[in-house]
């Protein structure tokens, strides 16, 4: 049975490379060549770039005696890659698996659906971490004067490793699992832990260059740290280095934390994977009903559509995040900015003309990342026959979700836009220009989401990813606005030449207004007519 059960595991986790999703049906053999393919590529791509980390370290550290240092460095950033890859998949394959109850109702132990859902993790944890461990490990082998401990230890850690990230993201797992029984609202909660984690995410990226120096620069402090506050680490890299002792503490240590770990999820296992059990219900109290017109219900209906997806949230609303994270920095670090911009301005005379412009244009750059209204027909699925068949006209539920898409980005769009204007002291007809550029701008983006929306709409979906992530749509929306950032760049940045930069700019508001009133005609005309038929 448990054979049985983890062969399931397994092909559940590469189904992604044999069947599509969205339709259903088995890929061609071409298809699925082409997944494998793309997905080696990526794994190299990759594992490329970790090896030239795993270079620097080696020579920085392996000449000096440290190759403890290298190897608790190394198992480090494979442990935080492997849990930060593979946590919420542990929330979903543990709890969140469709047939857990079905299993569940079979003659099964529950503790053998535990291993097998486990097992699946282990592979994930595994395969996330290798992007880290496996160039370690190449690039020790290389640099090392090498002996039989230094070639074969290295290899029973980095299966250690994947049972460590197991044990991680399994108690985070456990722990997310028994906070979404008792969250009032998981999508946004969800949401604000994903913009938590892409936040990190970034901040790491952009730092790691100076980070990895100051790593190298610093060895020997580095080095006490790990030993004095991450213990577990120092015996990690002894255990790399060929320390026999090390290793077998390292090996006893991990299994009996996992052991530990499978008997406690074994037995809240059945418990967890069959709550259903949201928040308190509220007590229903007699009161008069608030009415609204035909439009705020519509527009009421979309903005809860919107914050009750976390999927939605995060692919179309990390841009007014990062707008308002844009505009706190002007404000924060004004006297860096404009430091910076005498700088540009002593080697690039001329350029502070072009500032409101070029502002205007990053701006609507990160607007067309917030494609709100671009999934939003599809979104409605196989349920969109209860919009088409309500009193409504079609024209009000398309306007419904044109507001959404201009309220949500308009705010912050404008006060980011307002920020790196007055922070950089432009002129005040170019600021407000600049304003109604982005504006402009807005409601272009979200006529175009709607057109590509009802043109190209997905409603036989059966995960909410698909219209959010993959669909023509999203993709024609943030394209196209990009080429429109770009249009708009080169075709001010030409006129400049021959005439102020305002008028150009004014010339380009003036193209952004007769391209969205096309938009607008053919989506109220016929593309209303062609929602009411979808």
């Amino acid at each position: 049975m448990l054979k049985a059960l983890m062969k399931k595991q397994f092909l559940e986790l590469n189904a992604f490379y044999f069947q599509d999703k969205k339709t259903g049906k088995l890929r061609s053999k071409g298809g699925t060549a082409g997944f494998v393919l793309l997905f080696v590529f990526v794994f190299f791509a990759i594992g490329a770039s970790v090896f030239g980390m795993a270079m620097l370290f080696a020579d920085a550290f392996l000449p000096m005696g440290m190759d403890w240092l290298y190897f608790a460095l190394m198992g480090l950033f494979a442990i935080m890659l492997g849990v930060f890859g593979d946590v919420f998949n542990t929330y979903a394959s543990l709890y969140l698996a469709k047939d857990n109850e079905m299993l569940l109702a079979m003659p099964i132990p529950p503790s053998k659906i535990l291993f097998a859902r486990m097992s699946g993790v282990f592979a994930m944890g595994l395969l996330y971490e290798s992007l880290v461990f496996i160039p370690a490990m190449l690039v020790y082998w290389i640099r090392a004067q090498q002996t039989a401990a230094k070639i074969l230890f290295p290899i029973v850690l980095w299966l250690l490793v994947a049972v460590l990230v197991l044990i991680l993201t399994c108690v985070l797992g456990y722990g997310i699992a028994a906070l979404s029984t008792k969250m009032k609202n998981k999508a946004i909660t969800t949401a604000l832990l994903g913009f938590l984690l892409f936040g990190v995410y970034y901040v790491c990226y952009f730092k790691i260059n100076s980070l990895l120096q100051s790593v190298v620069a610093n060895a020997d402090k580095v080095g006490t740290a790990i030993r004095s506050y991450l213990f577990p680490f120092y015996v990690f890299g002894l255990a790399g280095a060929g320390s026999v002792k090390a290793l077998l503490v390292l090996v006893a240590g991990t299994l009996a934390l996992f052991a530990l770990t499978y008997f406690v999820l074994s037995k809240t296992f059945i418990r967890i994977a069959t709550t259903r059990s949201g928040p308190k219900k509220t007590v229903y109290k007699q009161s008069a009903m608030k009415s609204a017109n035909v439009g705020q219900a519509l527009l009421k209906k979309e903005l809860k559509r919107f914050s009750n997806s976390p999927v939605y949230m995060l692919n179309c609303g990390l841009g007014l995040l990062i707008l308002v994270g844009l505009a706190v920095f002007a404000v924060i670090r004004a006297s860096y900015l404009q430091q910076t911009m005498q700088a540009v301005l002593a080697e690039l005379p001329g350029v502070d003309q072009l500032l409101a412009p070029l502002i205007a244009v990053a701006v609507c750059m990160i607007i067309s990342m917030n494609a709100v209204s671009a999934p939003s027909v599809s979104l409605e699925g196989k349920m969109i026959w209860i919009l088409q068949s309500l009193p409504v006209d079609p024209k009000q539920v398309l306007q419904a979700k044109e507001k959404l898409h201009i309220l949500l980005n308009s705010i912050p769009a404008l006060i980011c836009t307002v920020a790196f204007n007055l922070v950089l002291r432009t002129d005040v007809s170019a600021m407000v220009i600049s304003a109604v550029l982005v504006w402009l701008f807005i409601i272009f983006t979200a006529n175009l989401g709607l057109v590509m929306g009802v043109k190209k709409p997905n409603l036989t979906w059966t995960n909410e990813t698909v219209p959010v992530k993959q669909s023509m749509s999203v993709m024609v929306t943030l394209f196209g606005g990009w080429a429109a950032c770009i249009l708009m760049a080169g075709s001010i940045y030409l006129l400049s030449r021959v005439i102020p930069v305002t008028i150009g700019m004014t010339i380009f508001a003036v193209v952004l207004v007769l391209a969205t009133l096309y938009l607008r005609k053919w989506l109220y005309t016929k593309g209303a007519a062609l929602f009411a038929h979808l």
